[in-house]
């Protein structure tokens, strides 16, 4: 008899600890049901460019279900609600609304907004800025992020991806120019530089480190970049191309007149030399003799009138013969064709370029 309270005990315990994990496990897939729900909600909003409401969903999303998928969805979205150039805050939503409740790190902020149910765009308001009729204009407290903010959000849930997805390169492009568009650049090579760890001597990489070092505005670690591009290069055509990028870089920096003598000249100068050392591997290019002589018209004008900036001169209109006369050669053995345009001498008011664009 003394046994049976503690049998009797034993089953209560169990069917206890049996109801509870019932009560457990159905709140899991409740809640993994509403997070796979919203992904799908939040597919359709973005679909619909409504996509501060689709960061919305996807942020809540994956406070349910932590998927690399949705983390690649939102990064996109976030990339969607930042805009490249945007000076100021970006306007979410109304203090106590869904959007400003799950989206991360937002401050508020109060205005005088035309305000309307399902739009998201905020215009400022007063006595002689009317809203629309369908607007009604309210002071509102509005949650905020700052362009940095949402280039932020974009590119960590990118990275999210990414550690799943490493051969994406799409979406690898896609968050280094979210950096860059931010002004974010360290980051960008930071980013690029570790990849370079894991493969050494790779000119893709490499590549891309020049690209971004120029937008950032250090040419001088962009050339560096692309002569190693061009010393581990196995293929002629590569280096040829890599040496190339370098008096693109040269020739778009030059022409843009923000430099000074001194560097117009160490610039100019390293442009020269890198198209010399494409022109001994590619002796018949055209364009590395027109885009050397263009560089040396930007020297010669640096030198001022002096007997230095005469001598350029004179090599920039030998290598304008010399480029017309192997585009007329090149014309030829093709079976004709428009003759290209000339190389671009710059005066003080010069403008226009080269065919090729600088690289990055």
């Amino acid at each position: 008899m003394s046994r049976r309270p503690d049998a009797f005990q034993s089953l209560r315990t169990s069917a206890a600890i049996i109801a509870m994990l019932a009560i457990s496990l159905g709140s899991f897939g409740c809640s993994e049901l509403d997070g796979r729900n919203r992904t799908r909600k939040g597919n359709r909003l973005f679909r619909e460019t409504l996509f501060i409401d689709a960061v919305a969903e996807y942020e809540k999303a994956l406070t349910e279900v932590d998927d690399p998928i949705i983390h690649y969805n939102l990064g996109l979205a976030y990339s969607k609600v930042f805009k490249p150039g945007l000076d100021k805050a970006v306007r979410l939503g109304v203090k106590g609304t869904f959007a400003c409740d799950v989206i991360p790190k937002v401050t508020y902020a109060s205005a005088s907004v035309c305000i309307k149910d399902g739009d998201r765009r905020f215009d400022d308001c007063d006595a002689k800025n009317i809203c629309a009729s369908s607007y009604e204009c309210k002071q509102s407290e509005l949650c905020v992020l700052e362009p940095q903010q949402l280039a932020e959000h974009a590119a960590n849930n990118f990275l999210v991806w990414l550690k799943s997805n490493a051969k994406d390169d799409d979406t690898r492009k896609q968050m280094t120019q979210v950096w860059i568009d931010s002004g974010q650049f360290a980051l960008a090579i930071d980013y690029w530089a570790g990849l370079l760890k894991e493969k050494p001597n790779d000119p893709e990489i490499m590549g891309n480190l020049a690209g971004i070092n120029l937008k950032a505005g250090d040419w001088r670690k962009s050339i560096e970049w692309y002569v190693k591009v061009a010393d581990v290069a196995t293929d002629p055509s590569n280096k040829v191309g890599a040496y190339q990028f370098i008096g693109n870089v040269a020739w778009s920096k030059l022409n843009s007149k923000s430099l000074t003598a001194a560097e117009t000249v160490e610039l100019a100068d390293r442009g020269i030399g890198a198209l010399q050392k494409a022109a001994e591997l590619s002796p018949k290019n055209p364009k590395l003799y027109g885009l050397q002589a263009s560089i040396y018209n930007f020297r010669a004008l640096a030198h001022g009138a002096s007997w230095a900036s005469a001598i350029d001169r004179a090599s920039a209109q030998d290598l304008q013969r010399l480029s017309r006369v192997l585009a007329e050669e090149a014309k030829k053995a093709a079976g004709g064709g428009a003759s290209p345009p000339p190389t671009p001498t710059p005066s003080p008011s010069a403008t226009g370029g080269p065919a090729e664009k600088a690289g990055g």
